[in-house]
C-alpha cells in the first residue's frame, strides 16, 4: 500500500495537468462568475441582454434552489468534460514518455512491480483524477455561491443565500456517483490507452485511434454490418442513460419576460432523484467491459514488462 501511495504521488508530481487545468477552469468560472455579479457581464439570451440580479429575483424559494443545482450541475459537466481530456492524454503520455526517456529503467531497478506500476497509472485515471475534480469543482461551487449569494442579497434576496448549501450538497453526492458510474463504464478505454501507451514508439494518440477505426471499416467491408461502431458509441455515451432516469416527470418550469429579453427554462426539481443505478448494474455493457479492461490492463503489464526502451 505504502508502494502504491508512492507510485501514485509521483504520477500527480510528474503530471501537473492532472491538477493544473481544472484549476484554471474553475479559476475562469469564478472570474466570470464575479463580473457578471458585478455587472460587467451581461447574461445574453437569444438577441438581448439580461441584467444578473434583475433576472435572478424573479424566482421563487422553490425555482431559486432547483436553478442553483442547474447552475453547479453546468460547472460540474464542464469540469468533466475537462478531466476526461486531461485523463486521455495522461494515459497516452504516462507509459510512453518514462520509455522514451529510460525513466522506466530507474523504476525497473527499485523493487516495485510492473503489475503495481501500471496499476497505479490506472488508478490515477480512474479515481485520483476524478477526486481532484471533484476537490476543485467543490471549492469552485462554494466561491460562485458566495459570490451570488452575496449580490442577490445586496439585491434585495437572501433565497441564494439559503438555498445554497442543500443545492450544493445535492450536486455534489450526485457528482460522486457520475464520477464513479463513469470510471467503471470507461475503464476498458483507460486500459486500451495504457496498452497503446506501453506499445507504441511513436505517434501514440494515432496507434489509439487506427485499430478500432481499421476494425470498424473491415467490418463494414466484409460483414456490411456496423454493430463495432455502435459498441464504441455505447462505450462513450452509453452510461449516462444508463446511469440516470428519464426527468420528464421531474422537471419544473420558469419563465421571466424582462425589458430586452425572455427566459423560458425547464430544469429538474432535484438532481438525486435523477440517480438510478439499477439499470447500469444490470447492464451486460458494464461486465462485459469490466472483462476487457482486465485483458486490456494485463496485455499493458505484460508489455511493460518486456518492451525495450526505445
Amino acid at each position: 500500500m505504502s508502494a502504491m501511495r508512492m507510485l501514485i504521488r509521483r504520477e500527480l508530481w510528474e503530471h501537473r495537468a492532472i491538477s493544473l487545468v481544472p484549476l484554471a477552469f474553475g479559476a475562469l468560472f469564478i472570474a466570470v462568475n464575479l463580473l457578471a455579479a458585478l455587472g460587467v457581464v451581461k447574461v445574453h439570451i437569444d438577441a438581448g441582454g439580461l441584467g444578473f440580479s434583475e433576472m435572478l429575483q424573479s424566482l421563487d424559494a422553490h425555482k431559486a434552489g432547483a436553478l442553483t443545482q442547474l447552475g453547479m450541475a453546468l460547472i460540474a459537466v464542464s469540469l468533466n468534460t475537462v478531466m476526461l481530456l486531461v485523463t486521455v492524454f495522461y494515459l497516452l503520455d504516462c507509459l510512453y514518455a518514462e520509455r522514451k526517456d529510460r525513466s522506466n529503467l530507474f523504476w525497473k531497478s527499485l523493487p516495485v512491480s510492473d503489475l503495481e506500476v501500471v496499476g497505479s497509472k490506472l488508478l490515477t485515471a480512474a479515481l485520483v483524477i476524478p477526486l481532484v475534480t471533484l476537490v476543485i469543482f467543490t471549492a469552485v461551487a462554494l466561491c460562485m455561491y458566495a459570490i451570488t449569494g452575496i449580490t442577490m442579497l445586496f439585491s434585495g434576496t437572501g433565497l441564494f443565500l439559503s438555498a445554497g448549501p442543500l443545492a450544493l450538497a445535492e450536486v455534489a453526492l450526485t457528482h460522486v456517483y457520475a464520477l464513479a458510474v463513469q470510471s467503471l463504464w470507461y475503464l476498458p478505454i483507460f486500459a486500451w490507452l495504457l496498452l497503446v501507451s506501453a506499445w507504441s514508439k511513436r505517434a501514440v494518440l494515432l496507434w489509439a485511434i487506427l485499430p478500432p477505426v481499421a476494425v470498424q471499416a473491415a467490418e463494414g467491408l466484409l460483414l456490411g454490418t456496423t454493430r463495432f461502431a455502435e459498441l464504441i458509441k455505447e462505450r462513450l455515451v452509453g452510461v449516462y442513460p444508463l446511469a440516470f432516469a428519464d426527468d420528464s416527470h421531474q422537471q419544473l418550469h420558469w419563465q421571466y419576460e424582462g425589458e430586452h429579453a425572455d427566459v423560458d427554462l425547464e430544469f429538474a426539481d432535484g438532481l438525486l432523484a435523477l440517480v438510478d443505478p439499477g439499470s447500469l448494474i444490470g447492464s451486460p455493457g458494464l461486465w462485459g467491459g469490466l472483462m476487457v479492461a482486465a485483458l486490456f490492463f494485463s496485455a499493458a503489464v505484460w508489455v511493460r514488462r518486456f518492451r525495450d526502451a526505445s
